[in-house]
């Protein structure tokens, strides 16, 4: 059995999970581009594998067509809009994800992102760089209105994490009951009233065609005008004309980006001073990685019964 493994850092935060394919004798290959795959090199590093350990590369229905062989799919992370899940069902191939180990690494990213943004790290820094030496004032944290839009595992974790600065935490998700949160950890609101009361909001849901621009104008116009977006979760969920928009106007406010509609991003949000951005880097910690990939390699061993 010939198993190809691409998501691109697979072994490079430890060694267990390559380990452990060999403890199970496993042929396996790794990425040979070191990044993420186009629809074409998928096919092309995919072809006569039966298992595949998968990154973010378009896993669509016309990748699947072509991949005759493929039994398996072991989805190195929790999002699964990269794989057409329809098309893996009508060829009898079983998916599997990881979604558990990733909480903390985007959590923690989550408020990096929230502390930077509001003091303006990397603004200031620059100035230290350029030998400019000036200071760019910020916020603080402590007793702001934090809004967190979806409540699963990483939003109550990153609800946990914010505790600390603030009581004033507020939660968007219609897919879970009120009476199932402690009224002393957050209090459920609505989409609308998150935007209306918050100087903080944190995007903490998966990507979906019935969540695609989720936040837009229409939601900006209710937005304080030194509000702070922070997105850890998908692109797509923001309309990132309209962020634009919203940031280009008010200076005061700002956003920190860790993922985009299509990555990698070339877009104008990277002209403005107020938008911070990363690498879709969410579960990029050593801790986080190492125990992803090993679950991945697990969960493709277990599927074929091995």
């Amino acid at each position: 059995m010939i198993v190809q493994i691409t998501t691109s850092t697979f072994g490079k935060a430890g060694t267990k999970p390559i380990e452990f394919l060999k403890s199970k004798n496993i042929d396996f290959r790794l990425n040979p581009f070191g990044r993420k795959l186009s629809e074409e090199e998928a096919i092309d590093v995919i072809k006569g594998a039966e298992g595949l350990i998968a990154g973010t590369e378009p896993l669509t229905e016309n990748v699947l067509n072509q991949l005759p062989d493929l039994k398996v799919i072991s989805r190195c992370g929790t999002g699964m809009n990269n794989v057409d899940l329809e098309a893996a069902k009508k060829h009898g191939i079983k998916v599997f994800n990881t979604p558990t180990i990733h909480v903390d690494g985007v959590a923690e990213l989550a408020l990096t992102g929230t502390l930077a943004s509001l003091r303006k790290l990397i603004k200031n820094d620059k100035t230290v760089r350029t030998g400019e030496w000036s200071k760019s004032m910020g916020s603080s944290l402590y007793d702001k209105n934090v809004g967190i839009i979806g409540f699963g595992k990483v939003g109550q974790k990153f609800c946990k994490l914010i505790k600390p600065f603030t009581s004033n935490i507020f939660y968007y998700d219609p897919f879970i009951e009120p009476s199932d949160i402690n009224s002393s950890i957050a209090d459920p609101t609505s989409l609308k009233e998150i935007f209306d009361i918050s100087d903080v909001i944190s995007l903490h849901i998966p990507y979906s065609e019935e969540n695609h621009h989720l936040i837009d104008k229409k939601l900006f116009a209710h937005a304080k005008a030194n509000l702070t977006l922070v997105n850890t979760s998908r692109g797509g969920l923001v309309n990132e004309e309209d962020l634009y928009d919203f940031l280009n106007e008010y200076n005061d406010a700002a956003a920190y980006l860790d993922v985009f509609e299509k990555e990698p991003y070339h877009g104008k949000l990277s002209e403005l001073e107020n938008v911070t951005m990363s690498p879709h880097m969410g579960t990029s910690t050593i801790e986080t990685r190492e125990e992803m990939e090993l679950e991945a390699a697990e969960n493709l061993v277990e599927a074929f019964g091995l």
